[in-house]
C-alpha cells in the first residue's frame, strides 16, 4: 500500500510539470529536422464551416411560460500547414456568438463593434516520429477527447466547444496499440497582465494504454487538481482546493458476424478535497455504463445504463458524487442536458435545485436509429432518470424518481457540404423534480427543440 502511495505522488508530481517537461526535450533535438524541412515544398490546405442552430427553450416545466429563444451561429475556417511527412502545423481560427450580440457587457449589440468569441479554436503543432519512431507530440492548443467522452471530451455540440492547452505524446508501435500521455493546463496561478488578482488554477493529465483490436480495451488514469488561495469564501463557495485521480476501463466492440455492438466503461475516483484551509475530505466515488444493441446497414437498436454514485448522507468525512471532469453531456443523459448537473443558463430561475445536485445518478435508456436512404436518417431516444441517493430535505424524502425524456432528431443531407437537422424533446417530471421545483419552477412537462444548418468545405 504504500508502495502504491508513492506511485500517486510521483505520477502527480510529473504532472505537474508535464508540459514544461516536454518542452524542453524537444526543443533542442529540432534542429535535425531543420535541414530536411527546407529541402521540401509545403503544402498548405484550408477548410472551413459555418453551422447555425435555432432553439426554442421551454425548460421551465411550465407549459404557460413564455420560452426562450436562441440563434446561435459558430463560424470557423482552418489551415493546414505540412512541412514533410513528420512535421505539420494545424490553425483554426472560430467566432461565435447569440444573433445581436457581441460584447454581452456593453449591451450594445452588433453597433458597439466588437468580437468577444473570436478565437483561437486550435493551434497546434504536430512532430510525427519525434527521437524515434512511432513516437509523436502534439503541442498548442487543440480539441481533445478520449474514448467515448464520457469522462474528457471537446463538447462540439457546445456553440463555443472546448479547448485544451497542453501537449499529447503517442507511442504507437503499431494501428491497433498505442501508449499515451497529456498534459493540459486549464487555468494559472500567476498573475494576471491586466490585474492583481489571481485565478484558479486548474490542470488535466493523464496516460492510457489501448490494447490490440482483439479486445480494443483502453486502461487509463487521470489527475485533475485545484490550487487556489485558502480563503473561508472559496471553502464556503465550493471552489474549494482538490486533488482527484481517475482510472478505468472503456472497450467498445462490434461483432459483424452477429451484428451485434457493445459498450463498456468503468471509472473509480479517489483523492482529497479541502473543506477547511487545515482539513480535507477523502473522495471514493464510481460511475459505471453498459450498452448492447444490434446493427445493420440501415437501422440500429439498442439498451443501456448508466450509474453515478451520489452523496452518502451517513458519511461525514467522505465525498462520494462521481465527477465527470471535462465530459461531453450532451451525448449521454439526455439533449436537453438536465444531468448529472444543470448546464443551462443561468438567471436565477433556471438553477438546478440544491436537494437534486450531488445526488448521483441512475439511467437506463433505449435508442435507435434508421437510416431511410443516403440524405435521410432518424434518431429516437428515452432515458428514464432516477438519483442513486434518494433525495431529502428537512420536509421529508422526495424520493428517487427525477423523470423521463423523449428525444428524437431528424437528419438531412442537402449536398455534399450542406447538412440540416432537426431535433425536439419533452420531459416529464418525476416526483423528486416536482417536489423541488416546487419554490422556483413549475411542475408541467419541459419542452425544447432546435433547427441546425451546417456548411463545411
Amino acid at each position: 500500500m504504500k508502495a502504491l502511495k508513492h506511485f500517486f505522488l510521483i505520477f502527480q508530481c510529473i504532472s505537474r510539470y508535464f508540459i514544461p517537461f516536454f518542452f524542453f526535450c524537444f526543443l533542442f533535438p529540432s534542429r535535425l529536422y531543420a535541414q530536411q524541412a527546407a529541402t521540401e515544398t509545403a503544402i498548405f490546405s484550408f477548410s472551413s464551416q459555418v453551422r447555425y442552430r435555432g432553439e426554442i427553450d421551454g425548460r421551465f416545466f411550465n407549459i404557460y411560460a413564455k420560452p426562450l429563444f436562441f440563434n446561435l451561429l459558430r463560424a470557423r475556417i482552418s489551415a493546414n500547414m505540412v512541412a514533410n511527412k513528420d512535421v505539420s502545423a494545424f490553425i483554426q481560427l472560430q467566432h461565435s456568438q447569440n444573433f445581436g450580440e457581441n460584447n454581452e457587457q456593453a449591451w450594445n449589440g452588433t453597433l458597439d463593434g466588437m468580437s468577444k468569441n473570436f478565437t483561437f479554436r486550435e493551434a497546434y503543432i504536430m512532430w510525427n516520429n519525434a527521437l524515434i519512431d512511432n513516437l509523436s507530440l502534439k503541442l498548442g492548443r487543440m480539441a481533445f477527447a478520449t474514448n467515448s467522452e464520457r469522462l474528457i471530451g471537446s463538447l462540439e455540440w457546445h456553440n463555443i466547444a472546448r479547448m485544451y492547452d497542453g501537449a499529447v505524446v503517442k507511442y504507437a508501435p503499431s494501428d491497433d496499440m498505442q501508449l499515451r500521455g497529456f498534459g493540459f493546463v486549464l487555468g494559472t496561478n500567476e498573475l494576471l497582465m491586466t490585474s492583481g488578482t489571481q485565478q484558479s488554477p486548474q490542470a488535466l493529465t493523464g496516460f492510457d494504454v489501448t490494447l490490440p483490436k482483439l479486445y480494443n480495451l483502453n486502461v487509463y488514469l487521470y489527475h485533475d487538481r485545484k490550487n487556489m488561495q485558502q480563503t473561508t469564501t472559496a471553502f464556503q463557495n465550493d471552489a474549494a482546493p482538490f486533488r482527484r485521480f481517475t482510472t478505468g476501463f472503456f472497450t467498445q466492440q462490434y461483432l459483424k458476424e452477429s451484428s451485434i455492438e457493445y459498450e463498456l466503461e468503468y471509472a473509480y475516483q479517489f483523492g482529497t478535497k479541502d473543506i477547511l484551509p487545515t482539513q480535507s475530505m477523502d473522495n471514493k466515488a464510481m460511475m459505471a455504463a453498459a450498452y448492447i444493441g444490434y446493427k445493420n446497414s440501415d437501422w440500429t437498436a439498442g439498451v443501456g445504463f448508466d450509474y453515478l454514485t451520489g452523496e452518502d448522507a451517513s458519511t461525514t468525512n467522505t465525498t462520494e458524487r462521481f465527477n465527470n471532469l471535462t465530459f461531453t453531456i450532451h451525448k449521454f443523459y439526455g439533449y436537453m442536458d438536465f444531468f448529472p448537473f444543470t448546464v443551462l443558463p443561468n438567471n436565477t430561475i433556471r438553477q438546478a435545485p440544491p436537494a437534486i445536485i450531488g445526488n448521483g445518478l441512475m439511467a437506463p435508456y433505449i435508442k435507435a436509429t434508421y437510416k431511410a436512404n443516403d440524405k435521410n436518417s432518424l434518431y429516437l431516444a428515452g432515458h428514464y432518470f432516477q438519483s442513486q441517493q434518494e433525495v431529502k430535505t428537512l420536509e421529508g424524502s422526495w424520493g428517487k424518481n427525477l423523470g423521463i425524456e423523449i428525444d428524437a432528431v431528424i437528419d438531412h443531407k442537402v449536398s455534399e457540404q450542406l447538412s440540416a437537422q432537426l431535433g425536439a424533446s419533452i420531459f416529464l417530471p418525476g416526483d423528486a423534480i416536482k417536489n423541488s421545483n416546487s419554490r422556483t419552477l413549475g411542475k408541467d412537462v419541459s419542452y425544447w427543440a432546435y433547427s441546425m444548418l451546417i456548411f463545411a468545405l
